[in-house]
């Protein structure tokens, strides 16, 4: 069960994080009911109306009880209506809950030079041009295709990677792509050395041959440093919003032949 954690019950108090171009946003609310690894909290909101989630967001669910902190990395937000009409945020975890006051978040040094993609955060927002300030009622009742009618039954109003129609697909945010250094990898994220200048928000995608087949991982900068050196000019800090099903096996198995490299 993902959504496990010591003393998270109805009423308890949750802190949401959302990362957004280079700024971290806390909302502190309650949960309102927990159901098959999804948890509902009442909708954040203010006087412009409902707050959209953007599929570039990195959003984290972090719950207190003593002396424990459990912190959910990569939630997936929705936004949710139920039969009475009524409606609720959600967060469905994509992996287990960590207690952050253990040693249980394991980084692991490499040294990989391999070809990096990467976009613009502002060739994104040009691309993400839904306006924020929208009412609940006029998204779920404006542009409703035919085949999200069983999605719509199941109370799903948005959320996630967006869907796009023929037209939309020309406005995709341009890719580019250049060389780096990996220098850690880790179950949220990763710390890579390249020439390119990026900024604060800017993508990053990974992509390492495993197995005979691919390990993709695509995540936002969060961290920028001056490096200058033979690896790179800046060194990034990467947090994934999006891994492929494979990834925690590759980084185990690639852990594994790290500690038995330090037996020899």
């Amino acid at each position: 069960m993902l959504l496990y954690a010591d003393g998270l019950d109805e009423g308890s108090a949750i802190d949401i994080y959302i990362k957004r171009n280079g700024s971290t946003y806390k909302i502190t609310s309650f949960v309102v009911k927990i159901e098959d690894d999804k948890l509902y909290i009442n909708p954040i909101a203010s006087k412009k109306g409902l707050f959209q989630f953007r599929f570039t967001d990195v959003v984290d669910m972090v719950f207190k009880k003593g002396a424990q902190t459990w912190r959910w990395n990569n939630v997936k937000p929705l936004l949710f209506k139920d039969k009475q009409g009524i409606i609720f945020h959600t967060f469905t975890p994509t992996q287990k809950a960590v207690l952050t006051n253990r040693r249980n978040t394991y980084r692991l040094t490499v040294s990989i030079r391999t070809k990096i993609v990467y976009q613009y955060k502002a060739d994104l927002e040009a691309e993400d041009d839904e306006p924020e300030e929208v009412e609940a009622e006029e998204h779920v009742l404006e542009g409703i295709e035919a085949e999200k009618a069983e999605a719509e039954k199941k109370g799903v109003i948005f959320g996630g990677a967006p869907e796009q129609d023929e037209k939309e697909q020309d406005k995709k945010a341009p890719e580019y792509s250049t060389f780096a250094f990996v220098n850690d990898l880790s179950e949220g994220g990763a710390s890579l050395s390249a020439d390119v200048e990026l900024g604060m928000g800017d993508v990053i995608g990974l992509k390492f041959d495993y197995k005979n087949t691919e390990v993709t991982a695509k995540g936002t900068i969060v961290r920028i440093i001056d490096e200058n050196s033979k690896r790179g000019r800046f060194q990034y800090g990467i947090r994934y919003y999006e891994t492929s099903k494979n990834y925690v096996q590759f980084l185990f198995d690639e852990q594994r032949k790290y500690i038995n490299d330090m037996k020899r």
